[in-house]
């Protein structure tokens, strides 16, 4: 009986693929190594290709105002960066109120090289929301964003979302003034598939989990929300951050950019999306070159810049980022067109901005 059940379990696993038999073999380092502590590092002998500026004089479209520090100082430190990476102006997002007073009077000491962004105080009603955004205005400020909705509303809202009849009034304001307003719409679809063993962006989707959020509208029902505030306001410039959160489905982003005219997307924070489909994405982008900014999102240092011209000007492969990627996923390059790239790095924004 006992060779009867070993040459049954022999059998077995002579029928397991190498793939499973490895990983009966590695169990031991499969519980110990927690995924947050993965970090492989590339040993491919391939090229390597470092881009120290980017291309074409580049316009970042998506960058968060510093919060603590000495202002001063970092606005010196943020300005060598950008003139060493061939960046001319970065659209700094500063917040509403005193917040975006203490910004502005920093960084309007530069208007060459930085846009001020406000924000929207929605705690009130609509006509002390347009109050303060005229005040920003006359502070400098030239468009609106990050506006962020990740289901359970505009910030400082009653659950409002951009398609509200109560935002009407406001987003028909930005058209008469002119200025654009970029909007986070939901989250990337990884982060409302369930946290398991399939999901493949498993430890950056856990720290964003909106599976867990029953109440809130999915992604499919965000975007639909973006679509009516399109239609409703013909005249508004709207920037869909992220790839509007569309990089696991492409054609749909190009379906609302065949629609409306008045949409564009910035690409800030899923450059490791899009260099994890390499081809398609550089079909994509190469399609609708005249509706996509380029945006970094990060932090302002230079391998940060650099990184991210390595990921739209070269055709590297199978490399890792950590200061672009928040995951495992090896990326490769695009390498986009000049063409693309002119109008991508700059000549889709001189476009939208006033200045």
């Amino acid at each position: 009986m006992k060779i009867l059940l070993f040459s049954l379990f022999f059998s077995s696993i002579m029928f397991l693929s190498q793939a499973q038999q490895r990983q009966m073999r590695a169990s031991g380092l499969q519980d110990s190594l927690l995924l947050k502590d993965y970090r492989p590092q590339t040993i491919f002998k391939n090229p390597k290709t470092l881009i120290k500026r980017a291309k074409y004089l580049a316009i970042d479209m998506h960058m968060h105002a510093p919060v603590g520090g000495n202002l001063d100082s970092i606005a010196i430190v943020q300005l060598r960066n950008m003139d060493e990476a061939g960046v001319q102006k970065t659209i700094l997002f500063c917040g509403i109120g005193k917040t975006f007073d203490k910004y502005a009077a920093v960084y309007g000491k530069y208007a060459d090289r930085f846009e001020l962004w406000c924000g929207l105080d929605l705690t009130g009603s609509g006509p002390s929301t347009i109050a303060e955004l005229e005040r920003c205005v006359k502070l400098g400020a030239s468009g609106v964003g990050e506006i962020s909705d990740k289901g359970k509303g505009l910030p400082g809202s009653p659950g409002m979302h951009i398609d509200d009849p109560r935002m009407d009034p406001v987003l028909e304001k930005l058209a008469d003034l002119k200025l654009p307003i970029n909007l986070h719409i939901g989250d990337p679809r990884w982060m409302y598939e369930p946290m398991d063993e399939h999901n493949d962006l498993l430890f950056e989707s856990y720290y964003y989990r909106l599976d867990n959020q029953k109440d809130i509208p999915d992604l499919t029902e965000m975007v639909t929300t973006m679509e009516r505030a399109l239609k409703k306001h013909p005249r508004t410039t709207f920037i869909a951050c992220h790839f509007m959160n569309q990089t696991y489905d492409l054609d749909q982003l190009g379906r609302m950019f065949d629609k409306y005219p008045n949409l564009y997307a910035d690409v800030s924070q899923r450059e490791a999306y899009v260099a994890a489909i390499p081809r398609f994405a550089k079909q994509f982008m190469e399609k609708y070159a005249d509706r996509l900014l380029y945006g970094t999102d990060q932090s302002y240092n230079l391998s940060m810049y650099r990184n991210t011209f390595r990921i739209w000007e070269t055709l590297d492969e199978h490399f890792y980022a950590w200061d672009v990627s928040n995951t495992p996923w090896p990326l490769s390059g695009l390498g986009l067109s000049d063409a693309t790239l002119k109008k991508f790095y700059r000549e889709n924004a001189l476009k939208i901005l006033k200045n």
